[in-house]
């Protein structure tokens, strides 16, 4: 097994005012930001929750129906904007702030509370639908707001730099997931009921097993202790909160973005086209969560590069892992083109063994969503919240227009399309973005502070 390491022990790799900048380039170029034993943990947990989370959706392609799929799916992107804008961001502020200007019992409460008026407007939501679509929303985003709990302590665990804790709550969630739901769907063959697996996994992994981990990293605890909050907590709750609204606001709107085609796909089409389109585009969603594992790794050395005016190296180390993805999108595309209707009728069966052409455009999608999780953390790295805000509102724009061109003209094809299409010019624009924050310098109090 691989050591935990405390962040005392990691090799310092960026330049202070007393170092040129050419050595921090060189150990940028050596090694990935981190250690080495966290890199793996953290890879690790999210191979795992890849494998499982592909599991749910091929568990339900073999033994349920595409329509139960499309149910299925239709729960994810129902919640994911609620829950996403409700979580304000708060791991990403709580990871960058390198002056630990508040404590983690804050990002806690402030996490916990959101949760609860989360699963509230899920259920306004669920109610819309009906008994059927809208019991399955409801229990997936009873499930996503446990999840989101457990997601600020997890943040609490990649800002000392524990990997391992990360790693081994995901995949007890995953897997309690998996088998729970597998169960469920034998005994029942119904959506709804498969859906409390889910809820299950996640009150298991996400929520105890965090809690309990968390207790540990107390005092005579194997790692250093967060500071008690400070009085007047409302009022620091409500700066908090200004500060993390940015983020919040933007993942909210990313995810109601990135899921306008299948919204439109699902009211033009219906649950079946729905689950057809969900069942082929996993295949590349699966690589998005590796994306996510390195670059919730880098975030925490992008911050302090940023903090410690290193920019040269925090660009080469951004531009290194972007050119990695985009070229693993190509790969991914070629794959696709040689084998990809082969692929879907050994996973899945006959029923989509013809969806191969579809799995080859969505396929083309991958380096640009890994290019956009490395330019995310890039930019939070600098803290400039509010431009990425700004870009969201930007990018539901053009994800609308496009998506309601391309779905009424070419239905599956379109909103295969569509997505890739948004994903690249979205790209673009977080290029331009972190350019410009580069142009701009680090606050010069934050970098003080952080100094000290």
């Amino acid at each position: 097994m691989v050591r935990s390491q405390s962040p005392t022990d990691e090799p310092a790799i960026v330049a202070t005012t007393a170092q040129p900048l050419r050595p921090a380039l060189r150990r940028v170029r050596l090694r990935l930001p981190g250690q080495t034993g966290n890199v793996a943990w953290n890879l690790l947990g999210l191979f795992g929750s890849a494998v499982t989370q592909w599991g749910i959706i091929a568990l339900l392609a073999r033994f349920g129906s595409p329509t139960m799929v499309g149910q299925y799916a239709l729960g994810l992107a129902a919640t994911a904007p609620v829950i996403l804008l409700a979580s304000l961001g708060l791991r990403v502020v709580l990871v960058t702030d390198t002056s630990g200007r508040f404590a983690f019992r804050e990002y806690l409460r402030l996490r916990t509370a959101a949760m609860v008026v989360a699963v509230t407007a899920v259920g306004v939501i669920a109610a819309t639908r009906g008994s059927g679509d809208g019991t399955v929303i409801m229990l997936i985003g009873i499930a996503k707001a446990i999840d989101g709990v457990g997601d600020i302590y997890c943040g609490r665990f990649q800002q000392l730099l524990r990997m391992r804790l990360i790693a081994t709550s995901m995949i007890m969630n995953n897997v309690a997931t998996l088998l729970l739901m597998a169960v469920l769907l034998s005994l029942t063959q119904d959506i709804a009921w498969t859906a409390t697996g889910s809820v299950a996994g996640s009150t298991l992994g996400s929520l105890l097993y965090c809690r309990w981990a968390a207790r540990r990293l107390e005092p005579g605890g194997p790692s250093r202790t967060p500071r008690p909050a400070p009085p007047g907590g409302i009022r620091r709750a409500g700066t908090l909160v200004r500060i993390a609204l940015p983020v919040g606001l933007a993942s909210g709107l990313n995810s109601f973005s990135g899921n306008v085609p299948r919204y439109l796909l699902e009211h033009r089409s219906g649950t079946g086209a729905l689950g057809i389109f969900a069942v082929v585009a996993y295949a590349t969603v699966v690589t998005n969560i590796l994306f996510a594992g390195i670059a919730q790794t880098a975030l925490p050395k992008m911050s302090e590069l940023y903090s410690r005016g290193a920019l040269r190296a925090l660009s080469t180390l951004t531009s290194r892992l972007v050119l990695g993805s985009l070229a693993l999108g190509a790969g991914a595309v070629v794959g696709a083109l040689l084998g990809g209707d082969t692929a879907l009728r050994l996973v899945y069966g006959n029923t989509y063994a013809q969806q191969g052409h579809l799995l080859a455009i969505l396929a083309t999608s991958v380096g640009f969503s890994g290019a956009l999780f490395f330019l995310n953390s890039a930019i939070s790295a600098t803290r400039k919240f509010g431009r990425q805000l700004a870009a969201s509102l930007t990018m539901l724009v053009v994800n609308v227009v496009v998506s309601l061109t391309l779905i009424s003209a070419h239905g599956l094809t379109g909103a295969a399309w569509a997505l890739v299409v948004a994903l690249g010019c979205e790209a673009v624009l977080k290029v331009v973005m972190f350019r410009h924050a580069l142009a701009t310098p680090a606050d010069p109090s934050t970098t003080a502070r952080h100094r000290a």
